[in-house]
Parts: C-alpha cells; sequence; structure tokens
C-alpha cells in the first residue's frame, strides 16, 4: 500500500494465531525480567482529553525520568498500529485492541456569563440560529455537538474554530457564540463562562484508553495503570 506493507486477510487469521503464541512468551519474559529494564519508548497517541493526559504525561515523568515518550496529538492521517497506546472515545477501528475506560464525563453546552442565554431553559432547536465556537472540525467534541444538533433538525452555525482552549474559553467568555465542554462542578466554577440549561442535550464522553495487549507489560502496562489511577 504506497510505501507500507499491510497485513492482507491471511496475515490477519496468522496474526491472531501469533498473539496468543507471542502472549504467552512475553509474559513467561516479563515473569523473569525486571520491569525496571523495560527500555522500550512508549508510543502514545493523544486524541481525547489532551489537557488532561499532558498533566499525567508530566506528572509521571517527574517520578520515572528514565521513561521516554513518543507522543502525537492527531486527529486524522495517522496510522494508530504505530502506537502501544491510544487516548480516544469508542472507536470502531481499534475493535483489535484491549481498553480500559479512563473518563466519563457529562458534556453541557457553555455561553457567557453575560449571555441572554444564561439562566434559561433552552430546547437545543432553540439555539439554531446561535454561533458556535468549536475546538477543532475533526476533533471528538465537535462531532458529539454535531450528531447533537442533526438530530434536533439542524446543523451548528460554526462562527470560530479554535485549537487554543485559553482562546477558546475567552471567546465564549466575551459572547462571541456557544461552546461545548465539560460539566462545571464545584472546583471548575468559572465567573465569566456558565453552563447552559439545555432540557434535550444529555450527552456524554467516553475516553479509553487502547493498548495492544502483547505489549501490555513493564513501561507501556506501568503508564496505562498510572493514569487509570489518576482517572478514578
Amino acid at each position: 500500500d504506497a510505501n507500507r506493507i499491510r497485513l492482507n486477510s491471511n496475515g490477519k487469521l496468522l496474526q491472531q494465531s501469533l498473539c496468543a503464541i507471542f502472549r504467552e512468551l512475553d509474559e513467561t519474559i516479563n515473569q523473569l525480567t525486571d520491569h525496571d529494564q523495560d527500555s522500550r519508548e512508549i508510543k502514545l497517541l493523544v486524541r481525547g482529553m489532551r489537557r488532561n493526559i499532558t498533566d499525567y504525561i508530566a506528572e509521571y515523568k517527574n517520578t520515572h525520568a528514565d521513561t521516554t515518550f513518543k507522543i502525537a496529538f492527531e486527529q486524522e492521517n495517522v496510522d494508530f498500529l504505530d502506537y502501544d497506546i491510544i487516548i480516544d472515545e469508542e472507536n470502531a477501528q481499534y475493535a483489535e485492541y484491549e481498553r480500559i475506560e479512563l473518563f466519563r464525563l457529562q458534556l453541557r453546552l457553555k455561553c457567557s456569563a453575560g449571555s441572554p442565554l444564561s439562566g434559561q431553559t433552552h430546547s437545543l432547536s432553540q439555539l439554531c440560529k446561535q454561533p458556535f465556537i468549536v475546538m477543532d472540525t475533526n476533533g471528538n467534541m465537535n462531532r458529539i455537538l454535531v450528531r447533537a444538533c442533526n438530530r434536533a433538525g439542524f446543523h451548528p452555525k460554526i462562527a470560530v474554530v479554535c485549537n487554543d482552549i485559553e482562546c477558546y474559553e475567552k471567546l465564549i467568555a466575551c459572547n462571541m457564540g456557544i461552546g461545548i465542554g465539560r460539566q462545571l462542578d464545584s472546583s471548575h466554577i468559572q465567573d465569566d463562562i456558565v453552563d447552559l440549561d439545555v432540557c434535550d442535550f444529555k450527552e456524554r464522553y467516553t475516553i479509553y484508553a487502547y493498548y495492544a495487549e502483547k505489549e501490555y507489560y513493564g513501561k507501556v502496562k506501568e503508564f496505562v495503570e498510572f493514569i487509570k489511577s489518576k482517572c478514578v
């Protein structure tokens, strides 16, 4: 396939058998080898909860200075088979991977605290003429927003596409449009941004850590367990 070699149907059948054999071999090697001697680079693809995962990587690196990472923050045009761990929402293309649930968040639409929309109850269809602000047109949050709006009978009017979270929040705060994000709790209350009360917007956002089972030992396993413990 161009400059890459990919498995055909026979290769995939062979892979299934070999994975079982390699898994037993890896478990045996893992029992015989001190995890501290695992010198692998952790190859990580982050497609969701980027801010949180970045914080966890920094915290992990502080206590595991000898661990090296290869990290990509991408949504498209990436061969996920090149990575040990993928952070993303549910996706059928990861069917051959094991997964651990990391986050399950209630989402809300956001507006400026000074917006006329604030403090009122709306249906999603009543917001059809409002401008929306999104972080990334190919991102998970945008897909969730578009799906919800389409079910309500309209396509959201995207006024701003912004790939910086601080700019994104400032634009919502100054009433440039409606955003989408996690439901605010008492530890994350903002003075200038509020959750909109939209009676039929019940979207949730679940993020998983996907990993190849045969690679799940040593540093890869330790890092997945670390971020899992941070998300509990």
